[in-house]
Order: structure tokens, then C-alpha cells, then sequence
């Protein structure tokens, strides 16, 4: 069995490829032996039949794909044998080794001959005749060998003219995605002319898809039509642009954030890829992997750029295609990334379940996109947002100072916007270090005013009036019947957000 795979070991560097190694295990049922078909994207999209015999899988690439026409007859070139273990392999192999880029299950099954039990006796001989039993591929296939050359063995693959044959049915076209995950989409490797050509500066890639999508706050009962489900996530949301190995790292009020995540900014710097344009959120996770906007103000928490939309990829405007294709080639983009960037998390079941899950988690809650949309800049409803934690953007209006006679706040005047103007939402008292509540009235001092810029102001004879400038983020209990903040808890600045963006979450 060694020597079968020895070619296969010897094309492969798996300290670098997730490809299994000859020796990885591979348990399997008692029963007819499997087959299965990856659909691999290296430098042409083909289609690689893969048959278990003699303890290996036996391998032929087909770079049509399979026919259900018996009278189309496909070139098939056997390859090397596989190790049993690669029938559960998916993913990318990194670009620079063997067979570079994506590679879907596209089908699976089992098989015997005809009559059974002769694989290896045929495949000798040049004649497979097949009984497939497949999700995609069913009943009489053939094999035949054409020639033997120093490339490889040529073979044709045809459909036998029995009961499933189709001419009119094209499997190909009409069932392109993979059996395991889903996957439709597929990316092949990056040619070096792609990374060495002329590339525009990152940030012009990023306002050629400006401005970027929001969400819609929505309670669970609005939440309706077929939707993709992920985890909501607290921290800052950022652009990014890549080009010829030049980053922009951008919020979406276009504040350069790379000074302030190097580490993101590196890590988007080692993808191999000529031109992207990625849209997602910095945050760092605490120890039970929850995002925490607080721990952002500090050193502390895992940080990390949870990505969930690709904007644009070598040279294509992407935002017209469908979510599950631009995700899809997120996921392949991501695939070999530093562990600094990550995918965002989707969550399976309802809405209802999603919430149950995020509140028993600690989360803020999920968004809910809808299935096939386009990417449109501004706030839709084809983004949801549904939060279980009370979270809230507000606008500082004001503080009072601390008792002490320190130049330090004691408590934070805050509001939401409301129409053209500002409702004031309470006074957040907790939540701050010392070393805040100084700095907080150093920044606030300067732009003291005379009259309250909210609507319905306080009797507060401490309190000292601001011109809103500064964003604060708070954690709260609930909303009050007079439309203020009960409980809430200082957690930093947003330098991220405009006052004017404020408006209340439901």
C-alpha cells in the first residue's frame, strides 16, 4: 500500500496542505466499496472520480464533469491514487503546492461492477463497468482505456444506456454544489501575473463599493422571508481594502483604524490575493469566546476580524451577486488566513432557537440576512438585527462632575436621536475606571455650552451641558415607559460613530 502511495506523498507537503497524509485513518462501514467526486478549481475547473479499491482510492480527472448523454463520451486521465481519507477531504490546498486551489465533494455514494467484485481485475484489463449508487451520479457508468501515455493513462467516461440515462439532463450545470456543505462557488489558485500586475490603492477599491450595508433593529416576530442567521457581534465595524499587498483599514464613517489594530491590518497583508475588498467586525473575545466592546479599550480578549461579506475580488464588483456566492469565495479567501481573521459564525435553527442560544451564550444577539440578496449600501431590511442584550449607542449631552472636587465625571448625560433633534435617554453613573472619568472630563470641558441640546432636558442643577460630540456605548437592562435607560453601564467610546446615528434599539 506504501508504494501505491508513494507518488501521491511525494507531490505533497503536508506540513503546508490539510490534504490527509497516506497514513491518515479512515474507518468505514462493511459494504460495497465508495466512491466520490471532487469538484476541483487548480488552474482549470475539473472534476476528479475517485473509485475504492485495494485499500486506496483509484483516481481519474475528468475535466468535462460526467455525462448522463451515453452518447457524450469524456476524457478521463487517471492520476495518481489517493489514500482512503481524502473521500472526506474539502477545502483549499494553498497556493503554491500540488493541485492549488478550492476542492468540493460534489458527489459521493458507493459502487460495484458489473459483475461484482471486479475492480481491480478490470481496471487492470482497461474496462470498468460501474454500478453507481451516488446522490448525483446512479446506475450504469463505463470506463474504458483509450491509451497509456507518460502523462498519465487516458481513459472515456460514458453513461451506459439503461433506465437514468438523460440527454437532456445536465448534471454539471444543474447540480454544481458540493454534497458535504453546499458549497456552489469555487476559486482556483492565484497566478503570480495576477499579484505582480498594477493594482489601484486600496482605498480607491474601497469607495468604489461605498457606503456598506447596514442592518435594521427588528424585534423576532418581524423577522420574516428565508434568512441566513449569524452571530451578532460587539465591536467596531470595519472595511477593508487589499491591493498588491497595500491594506486600508476603514470604519464605516471612514476613520483609518489600521493604527489602531496593527495586528489586523498585518494579518489582511499576508493573503494571497491580487485585489479584495472585505467587510466585517474587529472585536476580542473574552474567555468564554463572547465578543466584549469593552475589552477593546484595553489589552485584553482575543482580537480578532470577524469577516462576513466580499465586495470585491480581482477586479469584479461582487455586491450584485447572490449572499450565499460572495460568502462562499469569503470562506475560500479565508481559508489558509492567519488565525487573526476568522469567518463570522453562522447559527443553525429558527429565530427562536438563535435567540434562546444567544441569551443562554451571553451574546448580543443575531443578525438575520435574507437568502440571495444583493449588497446594498445604507440601512434595508434585508439585514436584520435582533438583540437579546441590551446594548446602546448613545449620544453624550452632558455629565456631572464627581463629588470629590477632582476635574473627573461622576456620570455621563446621555440621548438618542429622535427626528432632527435629541431625546434624552438618562444618566449612566457605573461602569468607569478612575482613569476614564478623567479623561471623559477632559475631553468633555471644552465644548461645554449654555442650553441643553436635548428636547426634554432634566432638572439636574450639577449637570453641565456639551455639544454632542462623543458617542458612548452602555449595557442596560431595559427601556423605562418615559423612554430612558434603566441600569445602564458605561463601556467606552465609540470613535467609530456619529451622535447623529443614535438611534434608539428596540
Amino acid at each position: 500500500m506504501a508504494r501505491r502511495l508513494e507518488t501521491y506523498r511525494r507531490k505533497r507537503d503536508f506540513e503546508v496542505t490539510p490534504e490527509p497524509p497516506p497514513e491518515a485513518p479512515a474507518p468505514r462501514d462493511e459494504g460495497p466499496p465508495g466512491f466520490m467526486v471532487h469538484k476541483h478549481h487548480a488552474r482549470r475547473l475539473h472534476y476528479d472520480l475517485r473509485l475504492e479499491m485495494g485499500g486506496a482510492l483509484a483516481s481519474w480527472a475528468v475535466p468535462k464533469g460526467p455525462s448522463y448523454d451515453p452518447a457524450e463520451k469524456r476524457l478521463a486521465v487517471q492520476t495518481e491514487d489517493h489514500p482512503l481519507a481524502y473521500g472526506r477531504f474539502e477545502g483549499r490546498i494553498p497556493d503554491g503546492e500540488y493541485g492549488a486551489g478550492d476542492s468540493l465533494i460534489w458527489d459521493r455514494g458507493t459502487y460495484d461492477t458489473v459483475p461484482p467484485g471486479q475492480a481491480e481485475r478490470q481496471r487492470e484489463k482497461g474496462h470498468l463497468a460501474l454500478e453507481m449508487h451516488g446522490e448525483k451520479l446512479r446506475g450504469r457508468w463505463h470506463l474504458v482505456r483509450t491509451r497509456r501515455s507518460g502523462d498519465g493513462e487516458q481513459w472515456l467516461l460514458f453513461k451506459a444506456k439503461d433506465e437514468v440515462a438523460d440527454p437532456a439532463f445536465d448534471v454539471v450545470r444543474e447540480r454544481p454544489e458540493s454534497v458535504a456543505s453546499g458549497r456552489r462557488v469555487t476559486r482556483g489558485p492565484v497566478a503570480a501575473r495576477t499579484l505582480r500586475a498594477r493594482h489601484p490603492l486600496p482605498m480607491d477599491l474601497l469607495l468604489r463599493v461605498w457606503p456598506p450595508m447596514l442592518a435594521t433593529s427588528a424585534r423576532p416576530e418581524e423577522v420574516s422571508g428565508d434568512r441566513v442567521l449569524e452571530v451578532k457581534y460587539d465591536g467596531f465595524r470595519a472595511l477593508a481594502g487589499l491591493s498588491g499587498g497595500q491594506v486600508s483599514l476603514q470604519s464605516r464613517n471612514g476613520l483609518d483604524l489600521a493604527p489602531r489594530f496593527p495586528a489586523v491590518a498585518g494579518a489582511l497583508g499576508r493573503l494571497v490575493v491580487g485585489e479584495a475588498v472585505v467587510d466585517g467586525e474587529i472585536v476580542a473575545f473574552d474567555r468564554a469566546g463572547v465578543s466584549r466592546f469593552q475589552l477593546l479599550q484595553g489589552s485584553g480578549g482575543r482580537l480578532r476580524y470577524v469577516l462576513f461579506d466580499l465586495l470585491w475580488h480581482e477586479g469584479e464588483d461582487l455586491r450584485g451577486r447572490p449572499l450565499e456566492e460572495r460568502q462562499e469565495l469569503l470562506a475560500s479567501l479565508l481559508a489558509d488566513a492567519p488565525e487573526t481573521l476568522a469567518l463570522a459564525e453562522p447559527v443553525a435553527g429558527t429565530v427562536a432557537e438563535s435567540l434562546d442560544r444567544a441569551r443562554r451564550e451571553g451574546l448580543e444577539g443575531i443578525v438575520a440576512k435574507r437568502r440571495a440578496s444583493r449588497y446594498q449600501g445604507g440601512r434595508g431590511r434585508d439585514w436584520l438585527k435582533v438583540k437579546v442584550a441590551g446594548a446602546q449607542e448613545v449620544a453624550v449631552v452632558g455629565f456631572t462632575p464627581i463629588t470629590t472636587g477632582e476635574k473627573a465625571i461622576g456620570a455621563l448625560l446621555v440621548a438618542v436621536r429622535e427626528g432632527r433633534g435629541y431625546r434624552y435617554a438618562g444618566k449612566v453613573g457605573t461602569g468607569y475606571t478612575q482613569a476614564a472619568r478623567r479623561e471623559l472630563f477632559r475631553r468633555l470641558a471644552p465644548d461645554r455650552v449654555d442650553a441643553p441640546a436635548v428636547a426634554d432636558p432634566p432638572r439636574l442643577r450639577e449637570a453641565r451641558w456639551v455639544r454632542p460630540r462623543l458617542v458612548a456605548q452602555v449595557a442596560f437592562t431595559e427601556w423605562t415607559a418615559d423612554g430612558r435607560l434603566r441600569h445602564p453601564s458605561f463601556h467606552g467610546l465609540r470613535d467609530d460613530k456619529r451622535p447623529e446615528d443614535c438611534g434608539r434599539e428596540r
